[in-house]
């Protein structure tokens, strides 16, 4: 299992020196970019992608908490993402297969509250799977489901999925074993990571 460092977790005044401090915690980088419509929060901005893809040899996911995914994926990708994930609370079928069709590591995603048989459409073209265990905004918080309980139940649900699962919310290092146990791809980690 690899650990995604999140990014919107370390100091954004001195964040290639936190990147450096603590990279032996981590293998990728996660970025997490919302709207301020989607989550109640507006972050980083999608240049950071480029900005970070030209200062290190990071692979790096980029998590897109917004409204317009049709637009924005492309200019995640465009600016460096390696992987990008969108929600399936904020974009349809549709739009999602069109943008898997153009780009090959589409991921989507799911908020705490949405059923994992919510996602069912969406798997077909889907190269991962990220399933969140907070509300989406902030770093730092404590999980409001259990993220193993979710993922368990998603492997039950989908046992023929062969894209990628990524958890991501809350995980603490105490986590980390019980998630790799059960087969998970990527843990992101903020907090836990860079305190």
């Amino acid at each position: 299992m690899k650990i995604s460092a999140s990014v919107q977790a370390a100091n954004q005044l001195n964040l290639l020196e936190d990147i450096n401090n603590y990279n032996d915690k981590f293998h990728q980088l996660h970025v997490d970019i919302t709207d301020g419509h989607f989550a109640d929060n507006i972050s980083m901005s999608y240049k950071i992608i480029q900005q970070l893809k030209q200062a290190t040899d990071y692979y790096i996911d980029v998590h897109l908490m917004i409204e317009d995914n049709v637009k924005y994926a492309d200019i995640a990708f465009e600016n460096g993402a390696d992987f990008v994930t969108v929600h399936s609370e904020s974009i349809s079928v549709e739009n999602f297969n069109k943008l898997s069709e153009k780009h090959k590591f589409m991921g989507i995603a799911s908020l705490p509250s949405t059923s994992n048989l919510n996602l069912k459409e969406y798997l077909p073209q889907a190269a991962g799977v990220l399933l969140l265990g907070v509300n989406p905004g902030f770093s730092n918080q404590s999980k409001v489901i259990s993220l193993l309980d979710k993922a368990k139940e998603f492997i039950t649900i989908f046992p023929d999925y062969e894209g990628i699962l990524i958890l991501d919310g809350g995980i603490k290092d105490a986590d980390l074993t019980d998630y790799e146990d059960l087969g998970v791809d990527i843990a992101v980690q903020g907090g836990a990571i860079f305190g």
